[in-house]
């Protein structure tokens, strides 16, 4: 791989203003991958395993604007996960709150602007509704709602006797040997994720996962590591029929948010099919309620958002 070119590519993707990505044709992430001015093996032996695992999508369907943007992202900051796992972002938003605000293991049945009805607690009265769900959800509580097509994901953990010899390394499977697309150990970057003395060895399957998923998984991971994996143990699989909304050409960043005064929608099926875009719509959707609430001044923002509550 000619590191140097693709570095500097990487370099210019970073300074480059999102308004100016979001100006190129349009078309698929693989056709634009011909366009890159740079050798085959960089493409194929780096680029293109990389947008695989960054967009979820082995076939490189998505829009180009939008891998772009991933692209950028990734060569503007290091790939990271939030220290004790993925519920430790959404506990220190909670944690912000008033207590109260937030109420978990409720199961809505029924919602529109002044309430939701609930399994658990009845009807909730409410002056706005904002529906912070995936699409397959938010469609069902609001019918008519547009459903695109997803990227099927499974996530595998793996625990070991001892690490295998490659530290923190994100490995991309550059062959497409086999079902794994990425995988890393996880312990090495997070050492709270693992067991008491074993090591953590997460993976990512895309698509349909193959029969005996354990079995394949662990042969392309031992490939992969260079080390055996006979005495790998299985702690979980997770399988998600709907982890990634499609975002084929052409494709609508900006989905609006707000449908009517009151009423709100907002998750990565609304802007970019990543943690970033569900956030970026998460705040767009965040200022329409405090629009149409009329709290405009920076000042009132947490103000605004505990009336809201």
């Amino acid at each position: 791989i000619d590191q140097a070119r693709l570095g500097a590519a990487l370099a210019r993707l970073a300074t480059t203003p999102a308004s100016r990505i979001l100006a190129r044709p349009e078309q698929t992430a693989l056709a634009a991958l011909s366009g890159r001015s740079l050798p085959s093996r960089t493409v194929n032996g780096l680029l293109r395993p990389l947008l695989t695992a960054l967009l979820s999508d082995p076939g490189l369907t998505t829009s180009s604007r939008c891998a772009d943007l991933v692209l950028r992202g990734y060569a503007r900051g290091r790939l990271c996960v939030p220290s004790g796992g993925s519920a430790t972002l959404p506990d220190l938003l909670a944690a912000a709150l008033p207590p109260g605000t937030v109420r978990t293991g409720v199961h809505v049945t029924a919602a529109d602007i002044t309430s939701v009805r609930t399994k658990e607690h009845g009807e909730l009265g409410c002056r706005s509704l904002l529906l912070a769900t995936g699409a397959g959800a938010a469609a069902e509580l609001l019918p008519g709602l547009r459903v695109p097509s997803f990227h099927p994901v499974t996530v595998l953990h793996h625990t070991a006797p001892a690490p295998p010899p490659t530290g923190a390394a994100l490995l991309l499977d550059a062959d497409r040997s086999g079902p794994v697309a990425h995988t890393c150990v996880m312990s090495e970057v997070d050492p709270s994720r693992a067991p008491n003395g074993r090591t953590l060895i997460t993976s990512t399957v895309l698509g349909t996962p193959p029969p005996h998923l354990d079995r394949s998984a662990r042969a392309h991971l031992a490939a992969l590591y260079g080390t055996s994996t006979d005495d790998w143990e299985l702690l979980a699989a997770h399988h998600d029929p709907e982890a990634v909304p499609a975002m084929p050409p052409p494709h609508d960043l900006r989905r609006p948010v707000r449908l009517l005064a009151g009423l709100y929608v907002c998750g990565d099926h609304r802007d970019t099919s990543t943690v970033q875009g569900a956030l970026f719509s998460g705040r767009r959707a965040a200022h329409a309620i405090l629009g149409d609430l009329g709290i405009r001044s920076g000042s009132d923002v947490e103000a605004g958002l505990r009336e809201a509550a």
